[in-house]
Parts: structure tokens; sequence; C-alpha cells
């Protein structure tokens, strides 16, 4: 209105041989007007492009959850299938992921590469598809000729795994290819020593052996733990880096008599690391990979009570939170409640055949009437009716 009325000022003042002083002031306020004008449309315009950076941000942020999901996937298939050639059963290699981010974490790395480390770490041994199952799983000692053959693996795992673009893949390479080197320089495949080795092949070197003296093998039975414990202090500045078994040593002493089988069951740990990935499963709509989650959590020795307390009840309040935040849509939301319904349903029929106690089965009712109310309330996603928010407070 502003600019109107100047415009027409100038053209009446103009018309009329009025003053020349009123006629600019006519057009500096036309200018002014101009300019407020263009700063308004540039305003919104850089309004609508941060919304947009934003909402490109979260879709890129759910993305690269997801791949990094199915890199640890991929992995651990991947781990398995090798491993299942050379032990009697997988618990190796998850072992080894575990071991090697509690020796990461207690020597204060990073958490990111704590959490790369123990997707990476199982696949030290990946070079050993390149070796013949009959020295592979040969029941005696090995001939000098077929002790060589073996130590290829090393190169061979970093051959296979090199260049690329993952970077849990991309650091599963640098420890297939280090972790059998030695502080003092004795190791293989290519002689290097103290820091020239890198951390994460010297953090797994300490893991693999440690497991490996406390594991029954063909050629023998396993070591106590604490004879394996002095059998390694033995070797501390020749085959280990000596603060990195110093601090593994404090990671077992931490953990009881038998840090082992501690360890090797952490419920909270393996809880913790289930949430987020069946919470990422839940949003992408993905039914098979959110069951698989909670029956590999149970299957590691995670109790009902704690599958549902520390994994199923923090991801329905999860997906309520995002959908109250418009950070899924309704469709997404009930795909995530229809998912959480099938697997408690799943839950309760488990415990009942393994006679577990009521109250547990009773919230796990209490979190199925959660997602039954969420599931029937009317409006857009994160709107609620009474009932709903009334039954969202339970879980």
């Amino acid at each position: 209105m502003l600019s109107v009325a100047a415009a027409v000022g100038a053209v009446v003042a103009g018309a009329s041989g009025g003053a020349p002083a009123i006629i600019a002031i006519c057009v500096v306020v036309l200018a002014c007007a101009a300019t407020m004008s263009g700063w308004r449309r540039g305003e919104d315009r850089r309004e609508a492009l941060g919304q947009e950076i934003e909402n490109r941000s979260s879709e890129l942020k759910r993305a690269l959850s997801e791949l990094e999901i199915a890199q640890a996937e991929t992995v651990r298939r991947l781990s398995m299938a090798v491993e299942f050639r050379d032990e009697d059963t997988g618990a190796h290699i998850e072992r080894i992921g575990r071991f090697s981010r509690l020796l990461a974490e207690q020597f204060d790395m990073k958490e990111e590469f704590c959490a790369r480390l123990s997707h990476a770490a199982p696949l030290h041994d990946v070079g050993k598809v390149a070796i013949p199952d009959a020295i592979l799983l040969k029941p005696g000692p090995l001939t000098p000729e077929e002790r060589a053959i073996v130590e290829t693996h090393a190169e061979e795992g970093y051959r296979l795994l090199r260049g690329s673009s993952s970077s849990i893949l991309d650091l599963a390479a640098t420890i297939a290819l280090s972790h059998h080197e030695k502080w003092d320089g004795s190791g293989y495949p290519r002689g290097a020593g103290g820091e020239a080795i890198p951390i994460e092949g010297r953090i797994v070197a300490i893991a693999d052996v440690f497991d490996a003296l406390t594991s029954d093998r063909v050629y023998r039975k396993a070591f106590a733990v604490e004879e394996a414990v002095q059998m390694m202090l033995g070797q501390r500045g020749r085959h280990f880096d000596p603060r990195l078994l110093d601090a593994f040593m404090e990671v077992l002493g931490s953990s009881g008599p038998d840090a082992r089988e501690h360890m090797r069951a952490d419920p909270l740990a393996l809880a913790k690391s289930a949430l987020e990935t069946f919470v990422t499963a839940l949003e992408r709509g993905d039914a098979e990979a959110a069951e698989g989650i909670i029956a590999t959590a149970i299957d590691d020795g995670v109790s009902p009570a704690t599958v549902h307390g520390e994994v199923i009840a923090p991801a329905l309040r999860r997906i309520g939170k995002l959908s109250e935040a418009g950070e899924i849509d309704a469709a997404s939301e009930r795909v995530a409640m229809g998912i959480l319904r099938r697997v408690l349903a799943t839950l309760s029929r488990y415990m009942l055949g393994r006679h577990e106690e009521l109250e547990m089965l009773k919230r796990i009712g209490q979190s199925i009437e959660v997602i039954e109310a969420r599931l029937g309330s009317e409006g857009p996603a994160g709107k609620q009716t009474p009932s709903a928010a009334k039954a969202h407070a339970v879980g």
C-alpha cells in the first residue's frame, strides 16, 4: 500500500508541476518499498530453502541409517559363512566383535569407531575362504608348508575387502591384513611392528587370541580364563601392544571371574545395540528385519523381560514421538504399530510356553493396548484420541 500511495503521489505531483522535493520524497518512498518487498521475498525464499534442506537432511540421515544396517547385516552373514568352515558354531565371530568393542571403549576410542569396529572385527579371518578344508580343518599340527598356506589368509582377506565404499568393509580390510602382526615385528604377513600396526589390528589381535585360547579346538580343549590371561601377559610387549593389553585386563577385571561368558551374554549391551536397529526397521516397515532382531536378541541370551523393557517398549514410545513430531506419516506409523503388535503377540506366546511370570505378561498386554489405541485413533499421524493418549502414558 505504501508503494502504491507513493507512486500516485509522484504522478500527481509531476502532473501538477509540483515541487521537486515532493517528487524526490515519493521516489525515495518507492525505493524503500521496493527494497522491503524484495527483502521479504528473499526471506521467504531463504525460509523455504532452509526447510527443504532440513527435510533433505532428515531423509539423508534415515537413508544412511538404513545403509549402515544393511552393511552390518551383510558383514555379519559373510562372517558367519566364513566361520562355519572353521569353528563348531558362529559364536566366535560374535564374541570377537564384542570383545573388540569393549576394549576400544576401555581405551577411550570414539563411539563411531567402536560401533564400526564391532561390525568389522568379525571379518578378521575372511581370507580363510581361500584355504583348503584339508588344511583348515586338520585335527593335528600343521607342517611348515601347511602353516605357510594358512598364513596367506591375511593377505587374501585384505585383497577381498579393500577398496570398498563401505566404511565397515574398509575397516575390516585393514583388520584382516594386520591382526596377525605382532608388537615386536615378528608377526605376519608383512612383519609390521609397534604403532606401525593399525590400532584396529592390535585390538582385534588381543580379542582373537583371548577367545581362541578360551575356546575348544579340534586339536585341544579350551584353557581356563585365568590360564589364558597368564599366557597373554607373558606376551606383553612382544605379541601385544602393552597399553592395549593392560586395558583389556581392566575389562576382564571388571567383568567377573568368567569374563568370557559374561561378555558373551551381556543382556543390556545386546539390548542397547538391538534397540536402534529395531526402531529403524520399524520406520522402514521391514517386518522381517524387526522380527529377526528380536529373535536374535533372545537367541543371544537376552531374557524376554529385558527384550520387552529395553527394546520393544522404548521402540514403541519412540515411534509415538516420531509420529507426534511429524517425522513419520500416518501410514508409516500404522505399519510400524502393526509390526510391533505382531512381535509382542509372538513374545507373549513364547513366554507362556516357558511359564514366565504373570507380571511380565501383564506389561506386554499393556503395550499391546497402547498399540491398539494408536491404531484406533482418529486424525492424522501424531494426533491421538483421549483414550490413545492415556494408553500411550501406560507404555
